[in-house]
């Protein structure tokens, strides 16, 4: 089971929540996407208390990123990744950041405590190889939340309805265009169901935690890396002095 988010620490994220904060993931999430984030930031510190570098990968503009900061109140040092240089430059949090491809992560094997990244893995062409490279750059801990598709017939039936109909016109309400939303209709088409992300999940990390979430819409993943080494070097491979 996954570690969940108290009310008070939920407060605390609400209540300082960036006014930009992405509206899709709210729609698509039912209203449930900054409980998720603060639950996977639980998870991930339960099974790594006291990380100290800290990647979030395709973090845009760094929510995941924020949540983790109001929640965890040890030290730490995040690195915010993401392909697009405008997501970066409007980053909610001013931390490091790197632009670079989920599929290519410019950081030596074994740099990061913690690799976490939420609501982005659906967007590869290729998710076995994100997992692969997000195993690859922690030397620890890797957590995720992402859209998957139901492996029941019906519902993936009546997800394709609300993506493609539903959600796009209910971005009205928070004074979006609805044309900015479908997109999100076509990646769910184009994805595989989840038992085959399953698969690879397991394939590549310890899993610890699995969870389908909203009708099966996401899931939820929280685990170790497989075949952990101890890391000597920082996260661009620069060797570091033992104290």
């Amino acid at each position: 089971m996954s570690v969940r988010a108290t009310d008070e620490e939920l407060r605390q994220v609400y209540e300082n929540i960036p006014k930009s904060y992405d509206r899709a993931n709210r729609f698509m999430s039912f209203n449930q996407d900054v409980k998720w984030r603060a639950d996977l930031v639980k998870t991930i510190l339960h099974y790594c208390e006291k990380p100290k570098l800290v990647l979030d990968v395709a973090g845009g503009k760094g929510e995941l990123t924020y949540v983790f900061k109001k929640i965890y109140k040890g030290n730490f040092f995040p690195v915010i990744s993401d392909y697009a240089i405008n997501m970066l430059k409007l980053a909610i949090v001013k931390d490091d950041k790197v632009l670079a491809s989920f599929e290519f992560l410019p950081f030596r094997d074994n740099a990061f405590d913690v690799v976490m990244s939420s609501f982005a893995l659906h967007a590869s062409d290729n998710i076995e190889s994100v997992i692969k490279e997000m195993n690859r750059v922690s030397k620890r801990v890797i957590g995720f939340i992402a859209m998957g598709k139901p492996d029941n017939k019906l519902k993936r039936i009546y997800l394709s309805i609300y993506l493609r109909f539903i959600m796009p016109y209910i971005a009205i309400f928070a004074k979006g265009r609805p044309k900015d939303y479908k997109y999100i209709y076509y990646i769910y088409k184009r994805l595989n169901t989840n038992s085959y992300y399953k698969n690879i999940f397991f394939k590549h990390l310890d899993v610890k935690v699995y969870e389908e979430k909203a009708l099966n819409l996401f899931y939820f993943v929280v685990g170790y890396k497989k075949c952990a080494r101890k890391n000597q070097r920082n996260y661009f491979g620069e060797r570091l002095l033992e104290k």
